[in-house]
């Protein structure tokens, strides 16, 4: 079926289209100037680690966020970062403009209208998934492991652009896969064409944001089907299902989706395995999900 005959199917059944919801967001949300800033900032090669400090210095609230992330167990620094120049030059600048990503989703995202969901739940669910991926990404040997971090705990942003654009129709969905033991994403699929994780991919990439991160969560359920990035997708699938068996938070679902058994081949992981790596993460998940929940 075309992307455009669903759209259209989308629409007779009185929800919008994919392309006309994600458009309508971001006429409402879109990420600030200063990432883009620092986007332009990255891709130059006169630019300094002052130029960034500068950047990021006009917002003090979203320093103060960075430098909280910053010094959180997930980097597990020897000595406190306290300045913004220190971040920078420790982190790395790519980093630095993710995490900019993340704090300002954080901040967008709030006052959810649907009363079946708890957003304290839903980041503690996306930060152990973006934790336990990253972690799963390290077993594995992959490269650039802590990429793996931000595509996790993003995974679920089009759920909250669902959550707010449509409450209605998603506070019915939630009740219901409650009482028929559905998968919430495939009532989604059923009732709009298009379920959460294309909502957020598509969300991601309208604001120009990596391919590696957008990717990724447009294709959280179905990494097979990830062009560039089915490593990082087949990770976080599993994260995403590892972390909905063992309860830890919950952005909707009420089910327990399966371990995709082919993108654990692909990651040359296997189930048994999964325990293990839990463990070894659990401590860096409880202490990541304290300091960004209280945010």
């Amino acid at each position: 079926m075309s992307i455009n005959t669903q759209l259209n199917i989308s629409e007779i059944s009185g929800y919008p289209g994919l392309d006309l919801l994600v458009s309508e967001v971001n006429k409402l949300v879109s990420l600030p100037d200063i990432y883009y800033r620092l986007e332009s900032a990255i891709e130059s090669p006169s630019s300094a680690v002052d130029d960034f400090a500068k950047h990021l210095g006009s917002d003090p609230d979203l320093c103060a966020r960075l430098l909280s992330l910053a010094n959180s167990a997930f980097y597990s620094f020897p000595a406190k970062i306290e300045t913004i120049d220190r971040a920078v030059s420790t982190i790395g600048l790519r980093q630095i403009r993710e995490l900019v990503l993340v704090t300002t989703v954080l901040k967008m995202f709030t006052g959810i209208p649907v009363k079946a969901v708890n957003m304290s739940s839903f980041w503690e669910h996306s930060v152990a998934v973006g934790v336990f991926a990253k972690s799963i990404a390290q077993y594995a040997g992959l490269p650039q492991s802590e990429r793996y971090y931000i595509a996790g705990l993003l995974h679920d942003i089009g759920r909250l652009v669902l959550y707010i654009k449509l409450p209605d129709l998603m506070n019915d969905l939630l009740a219901q896969c409650k009482s028929d033991q559905q998968f919430l994403y495939v009532m989604e699929q059923q009732q709009l064409t298009y379920t959460h994780a294309e909502v957020g991919g598509r969300l991601l990439e309208r604001w120009k944001v990596p391919q590696s991160i957008y990717e990724p969560v447009q294709y959280h359920h179905r990494p097979a089907e990830a062009l560039e990035f089915v490593h990082m997708a087949s990770a976080i699938q599993i994260a995403d299902a590892w972390v909905n068996k063992h309860q830890v938070g919950s952005s909707g679902e009420k089910l327990m989706p399966a371990i995709n058994l082919e993108a654990a081949r692909l990651l040359g992981i296997q189930e048994y395995e999964l325990e293990e790596i839990w463990m070894l993460a659990l401590d860096d998940i409880k202490s990541v999900v304290r300091q960004f929940v209280s945010h």
